[in-house]
């Protein structure tokens, strides 16, 4: 079975026949919006996406994809000094490659003020320390519900790269969110749910240099709803490209209100089990009694240790079908 990560340069080590690629916008302490984005693209796919997109560098001539860094034609990048032209012909194939490879495109946004205010003290262990490690919890659930509607085999996740885990700790929040998802799943009968993710650098995976593109996107839409910051071209042509696919059906995104994350932290903490659950694993890990299976020994693909809204109204995060604010 062709390995994602890898690509042309497969080998067998995991089973995996769709990968969620999945991006870290909002994740800066400085910005005011997290955002986790993920596309889920077929394994069988995935030589064919490098070819064509190796082919695009080629011709183009860029040596990797960063919409940020493209988008503000850095003078130190090699977007450098592209005529307008050059520049949405280019901006175009990379959002054609993307919706002609992804079969699944999801984004889950909150702004931080909010969090930060509504989230009580005494959750935030558990629902997450940083805002980027809540919406990577509700991101995860999508993309389990989407598995399971389909019928294929558990995921494999690929995070874009956050750094060292031992100098960063948002990156091991999320490890450890990981780690909790497994040993949710097994709980359910549904071991290996989540046993196969890791962390790797964005030049070295086209999956992330796709998925860098629609989170940078969603991002600016999710500036426009939450804070009233009008849409710069790039962001209102590409946000128009992506929700227009498929007459809409092609993938969503769900932005978290002040007024549902109130009434989500009430219910948690009226109901009280998922924290119990958390509260309890966490005395294991103390103990040294864990029940999860070790994910992190089963991590093949980590390249630290391999080498909305239902409008389509711009002011509104939200994207297909199924987007809608919460």
């Amino acid at each position: 079975m062709l390995v994602s990560t890898r690509g042309i340069r497969w080998e067998e080590v995991c089973l995996a026949f769709f990968t969620a690629y999945i991006d870290d916008s909002g994740s800066d302490p400085s910005q005011q919006v997290a955002n986790a984005t993920a596309l889920i693209i077929p394994a069988a796919r995935i030589t064919a996406l490098e070819r064509e997109w190796d082919s695009l560098k080629k011709k183009e001539g860029f040596s990797e994809w960063h919409t940020s860094v493209f988008v503000a034609r850095n003078p130190k990048s090699d977007f450098a000094g592209w005529d307008d032209i050059k520049h949405d012909r280019v901006f175009r194939r990379v959002r054609e490659i993307c919706k002609k490879y992804c079969v699944q495109p999801m984004s889950f946004s909150l702004k931080k003020q909010d969090y930060d205010e509504v989230m009580p003290d005494s959750m935030r262990p558990y629902a997450g320390r940083y805002h980027y490690s809540w919406a990577i919890r509700n991101i995860l659930n999508h993309l389990e519900q989407w598995r399971l509607a389909h019928n294929v085999e558990p995921l494999q996740y690929v995070f874009d790269w956050m750094g060292e885990k031992l100098k960063n700790p948002r990156r091991k929040e999320i490890e450890d969110i990981m780690d909790q998802a497994e040993e949710g799943a097994a709980e359910k009968g549904r071991p290996g749910e989540f046993a196969h993710w890791g962390f790797n650098r964005r030049q070295d995976i086209v999956g992330l240099q796709c998925v860098d593109a629609l989170a940078w996107c969603v991002y600016q839409a999710g500036l426009a709803a939450f804070c009233r910051k009008p849409l710069v071209k790039d962001a209102e042509i590409a946000w128009d490209d992506f929700c227009e696919y498929l007459d809409g059906r092609w993938g969503f995104d769900i932005t978290i209100t002040r007024d549902s994350l109130q009434k989500w932290v009430a219910a948690e903490l009226a109901d009280g089990t998922s924290l119990a659950r958390f509260k309890a694993r966490e005395e294991r890990k103390k103990s040294g009694k864990a029940n999860g299976i070790g994910v992190r020994e089963l991590r093949p693909h980590d390249a630290e240790t391999d080498a909305g809204s239902a409008q389509r109204d711009k002011s509104q995060a939200g994207c297909g079908e199924g987007r809608k604010k919460a």
